[in-house]
């Protein structure tokens, strides 16, 4: 059996190749990565495509890299979590999940992840919010009492994935705690050992990235992919096709979009007075909507996006194929879920042009994964080439 892992590679780091050489001293089977594709749960564009990012992780120890879908991967944690371990299960062949924390007591965890069922939890959570603390503050600050944990700790994205892994796990699927070594998820500052994909990403963007302190942390093809690139994906291009989905959308159009509630349709017409992504953002951030829900929520507008869509994508699963070595191709085979390493067989080019035909559940998610790497494409300057999905294959590592 195989060791299933969730994540991003954006980009793979020293990181993610001291977890895979932990999980190897502990495993010789396969190890099998759920990846998202191109944009990341919080709603950011990746660094580098998906093919390169499952490529390199190949390269970096994983046998078989497979594509999370656009409608689990750009989700709530707790959304995210349920997409990725659902496509996993599918699979057949993973009886184990690695992940990292910034603890290394998977029980406290575990501790955390049984609360959340627990009656006095969500009394206690309609208490704390109706008092004004925020959703996140609230679950914090309970989880905190119940594991004795420093609040800290618990707001640390890993740790809260870890626990939503946890909540969604089924018994056949065992967990693998491995301890986060090195700089906070969310550390802007390049260290000589273990930086987070953050600091990387930041030193990425400067006029001058520095390439010495970047090279101790990823490896040299890594490296060499990264130095090649003339630029990288910027969020700030979304502005403009987003103001023109608004002159030309109804609020009735609106209500539809996965995610739109609590009025917060009357409030994106009203960030329509934004001089710039940035600003737009600031305008339809709360108390209540997080930048991150903002993001997701601005990508679920431009890709018509709805809840309907959510709820299919939800109750199916589809393994598509990014990378893959021998190991991982020997495993294929044994894969139970319905496997896509040619697009075209099982989606064309007229579907994404007219979407006349009813297409199935499976064939919608793959949709939106072209979807979204087409809106990628345009976050470049100049845009960079359209419907790679159609044309590009799944790339074998020898």
């Amino acid at each position: 059996m195989a060791v299933g892992i969730i994540a991003e590679y954006n980009p793979f780091h020293a990181g993610h190749a001291y977890q895979i050489a932990r999980i190897k001293k502990i495993y010789d089977g396969e190890i099998v990565a759920v990846m998202s594709g191109s944009f990341t749960q919080r709603g950011a564009p990746t660094i580098l495509d998906k093919w390169t990012r499952a490529r390199l992780a190949v390269s970096g120890g994983v046998d078989l890299v497979l594509e999370l879908p656009f409608a689990a991967a750009v989700r709530s944690a707790q959304d995210f979590a349920r997409g990725a371990i659902r496509l996993l299960e599918s699979l057949g062949v993973v009886d184990t999940l690695a992940f990292g924390a910034e603890i290394s007591d998977v029980g406290k965890i575990r501790q955390a992840a049984k609360s959340f069922e627990e009656k006095f939890f969500a009394e206690k959570l309609r208490r704390l919010m109706s008092e004004g603390i925020s959703y996140a503050a609230a679950v914090t600050k309970i989880l905190s009492e119940v594991t004795g944990l420093d609040e800290k700790i618990l707001r640390q994205p890993n740790t809260i994935l870890a626990t939503e892994y946890l909540r969604a796990l089924p018994k056949k699927i065992s967990p693998l705690l491995i301890e986060r070594v090195g700089a906070a998820y969310d550390d802007l500052t390049l260290r000589e050992n273990f930086s987070s994909a953050s600091a990387i990403r930041a030193a990425l963007h400067e006029n001058l990235p520095p390439w010495e302190k970047i090279s101790a942390q990823v490896s040299s093809e890594t490296l060499k992919i990264l130095r090649a690139e003339k630029n990288f994906p910027d969020e700030k291009f979304l502005f403009r096709p987003l103001m023109t989905k608004l002159l030309t959308s109804r609020v009735d159009e609106l209500k539809k979009i996965y995610g739109m509630t609590e009025g917060l349709e009357f409030r994106l017409f009203e960030a329509a007075a934004a001089k710039n992504f940035s600003e737009m953002i600031k305008i339809l951030v709360g108390r209540r909507y997080t930048a991150s829900r903002i993001r997701r929520l601005l990508l679920y507008f431009l890709l018509n996006l709805t809840a309907d869509d959510v709820t299919e994508s939800d109750a199916t699963t589809c393994a598509k194929v990014l990378a893959f070595n021998e190991r991982g191709r020997a495993l294929l085979k044994k894969i139970s879920a319905p496997i896509v390493t040619k697009l075209t067989k099982h989606l064309n080019r007229r579907d994404f042009y007219e979407r006349r035909r009813l297409l199935e559940p499976y064939q919608k998610i793959l949709l939106f994964d072209v979807l979204a790497t087409d809106l990628r494409a345009i976050l470049f300057e100049p845009p960079r080439e359209p419907q790679k999905d159609f044309s590009t294959p799944p790339v074998f590592v020898r």
